[in-house]
């Protein structure tokens, strides 16, 4: 879809939509404005955050293995756009700590949400998350033997890399909550000789993933992922070359794009095994001249979305939403630089959930507009590492440069 068509559309339904009978105060992320201009993200203080959370073993593309824990999230700017988040994961009832981390976290995007599946009460800000995550020696010590809670790479590296997401979201009462899922791969992605930092033969049936909350979470690797024409949205860069207080850039508002499902498979498994994995090809372009299109490389024949499960709880955020999470290699062409490079992506597809709104345009002093959107999100963002220490960057904690925000049409 022409961005043209896409914001004359946005404007169509903007008409559609009623004001709040409570106000939000909503927070546009300043992050509009000229191509490859340098900008300052807008984004609100976020407070500590606990989500009971939901620990999957895959085996063979199905879950073998799956428990609460609780996981309690910290927040610490460090950047434009970027933070540091920590993460203590603990039985429920918080007597003996499993899991800590300390996460990157980049923001990609903000949007509105309608809990009462009418008018907007809710803001969600979208940021990647990476980084590894180390095992507390009681847990060593009492399920060392188990593959499903202590992978044998733990054993060699002393520590395993996981990469997701997490959707922070301020109500109308200025409640904070969160939906989150990281992920670490089965062998033949996250310990693949030649592209990853931590290669070897590990666990190559098994994967693992954390998602909270927990409560109406439903684990199912046979969702089916959104493809068609992308409705709009945008691509952006962070510019490292800058000060950290100057590495956000303004979007660079969609031009048009496509995604194309070629099939799904199980690459953690024996033959026959659910195909949790599906196969599709990307390419999009941007009206600042970047263009992207999903890749073949090594183990990776084009963008990848792993079915994860959904949401179930229609009271409670996320809402009735499916998740997928996303990698692939891209071809990309930086329009604001002119760079060709080939970077390895992440991130995550969501569905449905509560009725979605893009924060419109505004005249000077005017109200700012909430614009129904179509509820088919895909946030993609690069996995780079500062130059001197190398690649392959999979399996390193890793900073995101460059972002793409998709809104899928079907």
């Amino acid at each position: 879809m022409s961005r043209l068509l896409c914001i004359g559309l946005a404007f169509v339904l903007s008409a559609l939509a009623v004001a709040p009978a409570r106000a939000i105060d909503i927070l546009p992320d300043n992050l509009d404005g000229p191509c490859c201009e340098t900008t300052q993200a807008v984004l609100p203080q976020f407070p500590d955050i606990d989500l009971r959370t939901k620990y999957i073993c895959w085996r063979d593309c199905d879950p073998r293995l799956s428990g609460t824990v609780l996981t309690k999230f910290t927040f610490t700017p460090i950047a434009c756009g970027y933070y540091l988040a920590r993460m203590t994961v603990t039985n429920v009832a918080g007597t003996f700590t499993a899991w800590t981390s300390t996460q990157v976290m980049a923001y990609s995007r903000t949007w509105l949400e309608a809990s009462n599946n009418q008018t907007p009460d809710t803001q969600v800000w979208r940021f990647f998350l990476n980084g590894d995550l180390r095992i507390d020696p009681f847990v060593l010590d009492q399920f060392g033997g188990n593959g499903c809670i202590v992978p044998s790479c733990y054993t060699a590296f002393n520590a395993y890399h996981w990469r997701g997401y997490i959707d922070i979201a301020r109500d109308c009462n200025n409640q904070f909550t969160a939906a989150f899922a990281i992920n670490h791969e089965c062998d033949a992605f996250e310990h693949s000789n030649n592209f990853t930092s931590r290669p070897g033969v590990f666990h190559p049936n098994n994967s693992y993933t954390m998602v909270g909350p927990a409560d109406s979470f439903v684990c199912d690797p046979n969702l089916g992922s959104a493809e068609g024409p992308i409705n709009c949205e945008a691509f952006r860069n962070y510019d490292f070359t800058q000060p950290l207080d100057q590495i956000c850039q303004f979007e660079q508002p969609l031009e048009g794009g496509d995604i194309v499902n070629e099939g799904d498979f199980c690459p953690c498994g024996v033959a026959g095994a659910t195909a949790q994995y599906k196969v599709q090809q990307f390419a999009g372009q941007s009206l600042c001249g970047s263009t992207a299109s999903s890749a073949f490389v090594g183990p990776w024949p084009g963008m990848l979305s792993k079915s994860i499960g959904l949401w179930t709880d229609p009271t409670r955020f996320p809402g009735v939403e499916t998740l997928h999470l996303e990698q692939t290699h891209m071809a990309y062409t930086d329009g604001c630089n002119g760079q060709q490079t080939r970077p390895f992506f992440y991130g995550v597809q969501t569905t449905r959930g509560f009725p979605t709104f893009k924060i419109g345009p505004t005249s000077p002093g005017g109200p700012i507009v909430p614009i129904p959107v179509v509820d088919r999100f895909i946030d993609l963002g690069s996995s780079t590492l500062p130059q001197a220490q190398g690649a392959p960057v999979i399996g390193k904690r890793s900073i995101v440069d460059k972002v793409i925000e998709l809104n899928v049409e079907f």
